[in-house]
């Protein structure tokens, strides 16, 4: 994180320095991404994704509870902890697929949010975009073009697909 900032520093010093007249801007990524068409689509996704999930593990873990007030036997016992091994193993696999299907969506989400920046900053003559919460002070107005972001990506991205399969 220092790192970044210190290159994003340095970066902004040598653009004063040559550059003169700089056209800088920021954006709001987490702004975008919470208010606009795509990012709420995604969210919408997510949650249906999630208690869908959530209720066939129930099932299961009722069948375990079941199993466990009723055993009888050795064998009881293990058939129970043959399944509470699978009900555990598939909580990590739901896990691991929801986790990635939703980083897959974020990272095509951002892909369409660095597209329409470009477009904008070559519409604007601007020549720099930082994210917002990466600026401390600066002693120029940083034009904000959040707005302008969340209106393009409503426009070319009403909605965005989260590809999970289970």
């Amino acid at each position: 994180m220092q790192i970044k900032l210190c290159s994003l520093l340095l970066l902004l010093m040598s653009f004063s320095a040559f550059g003169g007249n700089t056209n800088i801007a920021v954006v709001d990524l987490k702004k975008v991404a919470a208010e606009s068409k795509a990012g709420k689509d995604i969210e919408k996704q997510m949650k249906t994704i999630n208690n869908e999930s959530k209720s066939d593990l129930l099932e299961l873990e009722s069948q375990i509870k079941s199993m466990e007030s009723s055993k009888k036997t050795d064998l009881d016992t293990r058939k129970i902890e043959e399944l509470q091994v699978m009900l555990y193993d598939m909580v990590r696999e739901k896990k691991y697929k929801i986790s990635e299907a939703y980083n897959k969506a974020i990272e095509k989400l951002n892909e369409n949010m660095k597209s329409i920046i470009s477009n904008i900053c070559k519409k604007k003559k601007i020549d720099l975009v930082v994210p917002q919460d990466a600026v401390v002070y600066s002693n120029k107005n940083c034009e904000d073009i959040t707005a302008e972001v969340i209106k393009e990506l409503n426009k070319q991205c009403p909605e965005m697909s989260v590809n999970y399969k289970e």
